[in-house]
């Protein structure tokens, strides 16, 4: 996921308030491109921050962090930020949080957010929410279960059959597909629905038992849903299993969903490829995100791309943050852009990147606006930045409350304040004023025009209407 404020929030990590005492010894040139580093993101040769971090400089300590990051060097890095949080520096919390974050781990992200959170520290919050969303995403990878009691039919993938309205008329449709073979694992499991219809627990259990003994992958599969609407996922795991090892796709696919969770990424990405191979879209994507993150980019791009092939738009933006990564930008915006047009939420905030970066914030304000609407954080978050630069600061405040709070805003919402003086939670009505400022001094130090306008309407100073 490509977040145009988490790019925004690693060039100004804090405020002038939040920024961290500078070293002593050094010279002023140095020192001003630590500042501007620091501050706005600008370029350093890495022995110039390794040469301040060394000598004591707690900008330096994050700056140079962070670029040990983005080149793959992820223990120094650590040790870098460790050491500038110790000594204080919200940034570095936060970049040690994110590059939790970015392997997945998710609780050990959020020890670190949440404390600079606490203190009102916008870049915190918004990491957070962000985190959330990689949360609920990944929540979403898991199959649903589907209504108790009723057994999943297999139904033909050409669609000339009608799907079943009950479990009685599915299984009255085995019984006519086999007629003649009253063993067949599929009848069995017909019976066994039947029986129970008719509230005999006791056949039914013995029809059910007959159809398990056959290793059948699709009966297998569907006792694991039984049990997963009864248990959850984790407590049918070893029904999920046996349906996987028999050679049902969904099961691998599920099977993989669950060990990537406990992360033990081998045995996952064994299942993901059986999966895979046998045709499961799904697990072509997630199998493309586990291996990026071992860093075997052309694995991965091969998966994203027989994903894109299947059709799915989760792939296309995918392979969009690959070529990115690579430094391919001109490939990664086709990508996006491709996916923006197909709906699918994380690449309408990602091409909306693209255009806002451009200058272009009239075009990107809609599609954030779109996956906001659909309940994306980020894309709220991205959509607070384009209102607040044209002063709409009251809706800006709606939608970033919106974000903390999980509360959906209605469509073409202008966040107008609840009547009586108070929201819902107790907070005074009316747009958290200095939590817009800080949001906006960021690119305006850097001299972002509309920011630095935005900011001299919201301090209400001589010359605005």
């Amino acid at each position: 996921m490509v977040a145009w404020w988490r790019r925004r929030a690693r060039r100004g990590p804090g405020g002038a308030d939040d920024a961290p005492a500078r070293g002593t010894g050094r010279d002023a040139a140095l020192d001003e491109q630590i500042r501007a580093a620091y501050e706005e993101g600008a370029p350093i040769p890495e022995e110039l921050a390794a040469k301040a971090a060394c000598a004591g400089d707690v900008r330096a300590m994050t700056v140079y962090g962070i670029g040990l990051g983005n080149r793959g060097a992820v223990k120094e890095a650590e040790e870098w930020l460790r050491r500038a949080r110790v000594a204080g520096d919200k940034a570095a919390a936060i970049a040690l949080g994110t590059l939790y974050m970015n392997r997945g781990e998710f609780a050990a992200a959020e020890r670190y957010f949440r404390p600079v959170a606490e203190t009102g520290h916008i870049g915190a919050r918004q990491a957070l929410a962000e985190l959330r969303a990689l949360r609920e995403a990944a929540a979403r990878s898991a199959p649903p279960p589907r209504p108790a009691q009723v057994p999943p039919p297999a139904e033909p993938a050409s669609g000339s059959v009608p799907p079943a309205a009950s479990p009685a008329e599915w299984a009255a449709r085995q019984l006519l597909l086999h007629p003649a073979d009253d063993r067949h694992p599929h009848v069995l499991m017909a019976m066994a629905v039947l029986k129970a219809e008719a509230g005999d627990v006791a056949s039914a259990r013995a029809y059910v038992a007959g159809a398990l003994a056959t290793g059948d992958p699709e009966v297998l599969f569907w006792v694991s849903r039984m049990h997963v609407d009864r248990d959850g996922l984790r407590g049918a795991r070893e029904h999920i299993r046996r349906a996987a090892d028999a050679g049902h796709a969904t099961s691998q696919h599920t099977m993989g969903v669950l060990l990537t969770e406990d992360g033990d990424t081998a045995l996952a990405e064994h299942y993901y490829r059986l999966a895979a191979d046998a045709g499961h879209t799904d697990s072509y994507v997630n199998l493309g995100v586990l291996l990026r993150g071992r860093g075997d980019l052309d694995g991965a791009e091969t998966y994203y791309r027989r994903a894109i092939e299947a059709g799915d738009t989760g792939g296309m933006n995918n392979l969009g943050n690959l070529l990115r990564q690579r430094g391919d930008l001109a490939g990664a915006e086709q990508w996006w852009r491709r996916a923006a047009d197909a709906g699918e939420p994380d690449a309408l905030v990602s091409y909306g990147a693209v255009l806002a970066e451009r200058g272009d914030w009239a075009a990107a304000e809609p599609l954030w606006r779109r996956a906001a609407e659909a309940g994306h954080a980020a894309a709220r978050l991205n959509l607070v930045g384009a209102l607040a630069r044209t002063g709409r600061m009251e809706e800006a405040e709606r939608w970033l409350r919106s974000v903390d709070t999980d509360a959906p805003l209605p469509s073409g919402s202008q966040g107008a304040p609840p009547p009586g003086g108070a929201d819902g939670d107790g907070r005074p009505a009316g747009p958290d004023l200095a939590a817009v400022a800080d949001w906006l001094s960021g690119p305006a130090r850097a001299g972002d025009a509309d920011a630095r306008a935005a900011l001299d309407l919201l301090h209400g100073e001589p010359g605005d209407d």
